[in-house]
């Protein structure tokens, strides 16, 4: 019986011996190099250090081997090449039972006391973190974690009746996220979580887009350290909307870990200015789950306030759009399009975002003034600046095509020629590895969801039969390359009543890293499209929307399925939430001192009195 540790060799980024962008270029060397071994004290491992950063992790293991019988039992233990292979050998008499307890305990520089780069501090305090795991015993740590993954689902539950695969996927999609999500304000939701190395670690705005809204409806207090990360960030948004030409405000990097921007790739990289919008939408979206004031003057505002600066500074008021606020070269979700003017998700998304910190700044004059006082004086917020932000959201342009009657993504989409689809060979997809970019740039060929996610967060904006046309519009040009595409899809035609088209895209997305539709998981599990299933479930299948802080839903039952349940909570309150194949939906408050949703627009009060109502009204196909 063996067991082996050694410094982790990334697989090849390339497919079929075509470099692969979506991963993000590897070393040739191991991201981790060897320092020292660890020995002593019943622990043996190893120190080792990232090359440029010079950060360190120790790795310690630890064995307790028992037998049921008088068989001898050698261990051994041998070092080669960077690697520890610690080896068990006996021999057993017919029903004799061999236990072997492995124990493994991590430290980081950042969990040492002591100077940054202290091997010894290094291997200290992983043999320390081992002792306490072999104090407390397997059985205690097997209840603790136990434990915690009870108290998950008991927030998170979530059933598909009639299919029980779907369910699992979705299931499992969730596991990954509670996996992946940092918990200490020091760390947000990688790209590939914890799983493996595609994208080097960094954080993308994914992480608010996609993954928080699970957190906040499933674990609130998760989905609070995920933004409290953005705000210990802050300073290196400001120190890169200096590097990126404005005068105040901050601009968070597309692409992060410890604050500044780890992409060189401008066009599709620096030029996403929407994360601005992306964070402020996800601590609004947090608040109004969860109306937690502490974060909001801790945090929050400030966040809310430096982003909300930079659109002024971004953006103008063209006088050849009557006056609109314009905002011009940049690159909105769709990677396929960059550096255009009037994104519309770009756009739309910050219009929300100045009309949120305006209110946000409002609310806090009202109530809490010394608050206030203290952010602006922190920040040197002007007392103006606040009506410049609702002034400017309110004279924000959003393209609109008279002639189509659709949304165009932005102001020359509609201008370019249309790409070759019927003569693309298969083997051609993605587009990404076959074509360089400005091919791509030059025609009218989505990567992904970019107008359609606007719909998708901002349903009160857009008129229904725009957002019908246009669905309808860019499902024909979406190739779908990304992941982050099909869940987003899924969401929107489910919203839509087209059923059958939201259950295909809902399985795509539900499934992409269990089926490896993508043919990368092994860089690494897809964290957003795995966060996109839920949202395809509980906010496109159920119609759940919360902005402005009041639940609502409307119910949808796609073909084949005979019901669904799934469970959030909400500003204090455990709520599930059954759809039925009777045209039904039963919302049960579990825990909590209640609250007002709404169904299809009929409102339904849950107390602890009253907990459960069953409400008529489902969709059961295409509209």
């Amino acid at each position: 019986m063996e067991s082996r540790l050694a410094p982790h060799q990334p697989p090849a980024a390339t497919e079929g011996g075509v470099h692969d962008p979506r991963v993000g270029p590897q070393a040739a060397e191991p991201a981790l190099a060897f320092r020292r071994w660890i020995e002593g004290d019943g622990a043996e491992g190893m120190v080792l250090r990232a090359g440029r950063s010079r950060q360190g992790v120790a790795v310690a293991m630890a064995h307790t081997v028992t037998t049921t019988g008088d068989a001898p039992v050698l261990a051994t233990s041998i070092r080669d090449q960077g690697a520890l292979r610690h080896t068990v050998r006996t021999t057993l008499a017919p029903g004799a039972v061999l236990t072997l307890v492995k124990s493994v305990a991590y430290a980081a520089d950042k969990d040492v006391d002591g100077a940054p780069g202290d091997d010894d501090a290094l291997s200290s305090a992983a043999v320390a973190a081992l002792a306490q795991a072999t104090a407390i015993g397997l059985p205690a740590l097997r209840q603790a974690r136990t434990q915690a993954l009870q108290d998950f689902w008991l927030s998170s539950d979530l059933a598909i009746e009639g299919a029980p695969d779907l369910e699992r996927a979705v299931r499992f999609n969730l596991f990954q996220l509670l996996q992946g999500a940092g918990r200490d304000g020091l760390t947000s939701v990688g790209a590939k979580g914890q799983s493996g190395e595609g994208y080097e670690g960094h954080y993308f705005w994914d992480a608010e887009i996609f993954a928080l809204p699970v957190l906040v409806y499933t674990r609130p207090a998760v989905a609070r350290a995920v933004l409290e990360y953005r705000h210990r960030t802050l300073d290196g948004a400001r120190t890169h909307a200096r590097l990126m030409g404005h005068r105040k405000g901050a601009l968070y990097p597309w692409r992060t870990i410890g604050g500044a921007e780890c992409s060189a790739y401008f066009p599709a990289g620096s030029a996403q200015y929407h994360i601005n919008a992306d964070i402020a939408h996800a601590v609004r979206q947090y608040m109004d789950a969860s109306g937690d004031d502490d974060f909001l003057v801790r945090h929050g505002a400030e966040i809310l306030f430096e982003t909300a600066r930079l659109w002024l500074d971004m953006g103008h008021y063209n006088p050849r759009r009557g006056g609109r606020f314009c905002i011009h070269e940049v690159t909105g979700p769709d990677e396929y399009t960059a550096m255009v003017d009037n994104n519309l998700y770009t756009n739309a998304m910050a219009q929300a975002h100045l009309e949120y910190a305006a209110e946000v700044a409002a609310r806090l004059g009202r109530e809490r003034p010394d608050d206030l006082a203290r952010i602006a004086g922190a920040i040197g917020l002007g007392a103006e600046e606040p009506e410049g932000w609702r002034q400017a959201a309110e004279a924000m342009y959003l393209p609109y095509d008279e002639a189509s009657g659709i949304h165009p993504q932005d102001d020359s989409f509609l201008d370019k020629k249309p790409w070759d689809f019927a003569g693309t060979p298969a083997d051609h997809h993605p587009l990404l590895m076959h074509y360089h970019p400005l091919v791509l740039y030059r025609h009218q060929v989505c990567k992904q969801a970019d107008a359609v996610l606007a719909f998708c967060l901002l349903p009160h904006r857009f008129e229904a039969e725009a957002v019908r046309r246009s669905f309808a519009f860019y499902e024909a040009v979406t190739v779908h390359d990304s992941t982050l595409s099909a869940g987003v899809f899924a969401l929107l035609a489910a919203r839509l009543g087209l059923m059958d088209k939201a259950l295909a895209y809902f399985k795509d997305t539900a499934l992409v890293d269990l089926h490896d539709l993508h043919r990368n998981t092994g860089h690494g599990l897809h964290m957003a499209a795995m966060a996109g299933s839920w949202m395809a479930l509980v906010q496109g299948f159920a119609g759940m929307h919360a902005l402005g802080g009041t639940l609502r839903f409307a119910p949808t039952l796609p073909p084949g399925w005979t019901g669904y349940r799934f469970r959030l909570d909400f500003q204090g309150n455990r709520v599930e939430v059954a759809v039925g194949c009777d045209a039904a939906t039963t919302y049960r408050l579990l825990a909590g001192p209640g609250l007002a949703l709404s169904h299809h627009g009929q409102v339904a009060h849950l107390t602890p009195a009253t907990p459960e109502q069953t409400l008529e009204g489902i969709r059961h196909a295409a509209l």
